[in-house]
């Protein structure tokens, strides 16, 4: 047995490329006007936190492949599954109708849409906890965004112009 650990270039390539889309996020926040609301939280918080995020990330990725290469991976069987063509058309059609949607009917309902789609195409066969948990997180989602940050979502139907 070698005394040194197999670097598996797949895993070293992966880990560089999130190491620069985060380093790529974090400076290029710094172009971004620093405006602070009332809450004293400007528009660089998650730009920065995801940055540094994918940075991490990237880190302990490469860490891991340079010293043996990642851990807790699945190990390949070699049994191949079919791709399953009728979730990607589901979820791809979540995504189409949520862009589609969300300036008429709002975030709320286009959102609970996406999700209850997105959930089916993962395999839920329980399409009204879908339901409930979609519109609660939505609503709480646009909630938060709208009263808490201030930012506009489109409201839809519960506008109440």
């Amino acid at each position: 047995m070698s005394t040194h650990a197999r670097i598996h270039p797949g895993e070293l390539l992966i880990s560089l490329a999130l190491l620069a889309l985060g380093s790529f996020v974090v400076l290029e926040t710094q172009g971004i006007s620093e405006t602070q609301g009332y809450s004293q939280v400007g528009p660089r918080l998650f730009p920065y936190l995801i940055g540094t995020g994918l940075t991490l990330c990237g880190a302990w990725l490469g860490w891991q492949a340079l010293t043996g290469g990642w851990r807790n991976v699945p190990l390949d069987d070699g049994t191949h599954a079919a791709p399953d063509r009728m979730a990607f058309v589901i979820i791809s059609a979540g995504v189409l109708l949520h862009m589609v949607l969300i300036g008429w009917a709002g975030f709320i309902l286009a959102s609970t849409l996406l999700f209850v789609l997105i959930a089916r195409g993962f395999g839920s066969t329980k399409p009204v906890r879908n339901l409930i948990i979609a519109a609660v997180l939505s609503a709480v989602v646009f909630f938060l965004f709208t009263q808490g940050l201030g930012l506009t979502l489109p409201a839809g139907p519960f506008g109440g112009a």
